[in-house]
């Protein structure tokens, strides 16, 4: 096979609370390439080094073509990898250093968004347990959370000021700027984005690259009441895709999430949640630049309900940034 020739190295793990996610990611997508007959290698970083099949490698020296970039949180998530795979010459999945920088800063992501007329909660960034009623005025719940973390770590859902401080010292485990947001109630929904010329309904390779929404995703958390760790990776929610939501607001999130990733000027494939108001008004909440892909997470699950396998779609991704690199 072609394919075989070629050799790409997913790269997972990190060096935050989300290693063992990434890990799990990483496995999902190797197994995906594999699928699609490529020569493949699984690479671990961790804060020791890089790590193949337990034997720690000179990373600059493994003979790669792509670098699948799948580690959730620092330093793949924040722009670290990206800048170094640039600096290296190696065509990677993931965005460019600044984009995977912003989109990792929830509070700076936001406010370039609300700038550009987009909709998000009202927010702020805290270095230091606020004072007694300073946010009084702020419509409950709130939700507390590290400004630069993922997959929820240390958020918080507080229903009253009581509950700030022990949320923001729990936060502060993870970033020690915490970003406290009003609560918007409705219904949360995750949308897949990516841009390529492999057409995702077509499921063949076209003569322009288009940015495409893969599928709505409806989350309903079972018991915190809001997407927390334990809906996401212990089961403790529901997700339904396509989600329940009328024709018209599905077509909505689709397009706002294609103008966000096309705003943002992302690359490869990209999560955006948003929560769906009683009024039917989409407000972004989260841009997740390197979604899960572990059997939990909400991507393959979306790829699955288009009639797609994971491994097309990652293959077409990756002989095109293969191919933009040479």
């Amino acid at each position: 096979m072609e394919n075989a020739k070629k050799t790409i190295a997913v790269l997972a793990g990190g060096i935050s609370s989300e290693h063992h996610i990434s890990v799990s990611s990483g496995k999902t997508a190797l197994s995906a390439f594999q699928d699609a007959g490529y020569t493949t290698m699984l690479v671990i970083l961790s804060r020791e080094g890089f790590f193949v099949e337990g034997q720690k490698v000179n990373f600059e020296s493994l003979d790669i073509n792509y670098v699948f970039n799948i580690i959730h949180g620092a330093p793949g998530e924040d722009g670290h990898i990206s800048g170094f795979l640039k600096v290296l010459g190696i065509p990677h999945s993931t965005c460019d250093t600044f984009q995977s920088a912003l989109t990792f800063n929830k509070s700076q992501c936001n406010g370039l968004l609300r700038g550009a007329g987009f909709i998000v909660p009202r927010g702020r960034i805290i270095t230091k347990i606020p004072e007694n009623k300073e946010f009084a005025a702020w419509n409950y719940p709130l939700f507390v959370k590290p400004n630069r973390s993922g997959s929820s770590f240390g958020v918080s859902k507080v229903t009253d000021e009581s509950g700030i401080r022990e949320a923001f010292i729990s936060a502060q485990k993870e970033d020690h700027q915490v970003l406290i947001e009003e609560g918007v109630q409705g219904t949360e929904v995750g949308c897949g984005v990516f841009r390529s010329r492999f057409n995702l309904i077509q499921k063949k390779t076209t003569d322009s690259f288009e940015t495409q929404a893969i599928a709505v995703t409806e989350i309903v958390p079972t018991e915190a009441g809001f997407f927390d760790y334990e809906a996401k990776y212990d089961g403790k929610s529901e997700e339904i895709t396509p989600a329940r939501l009328a024709d018209d607001v599905t077509r909505k999130v689709e397009e706002l999430s294609v103008e966000v990733y096309n705003f943002l000027e992302l690359k490869g494939i990209v999560r955006i949640d948003f929560i769906i108001t009683k009024d039917h008004v989409p407000v972004v909440i989260e841009v997740n630049s390197i979604p899960g892909l572990s059997p939990a997470s909400i991507v393959p699950q979306q790829v699955t309900y288009r009639s797609c396998s994971l491994s097309m779609m990652l293959a077409a991704l990756a002989e095109e940034a293969m191919a933009s690199n040479q």
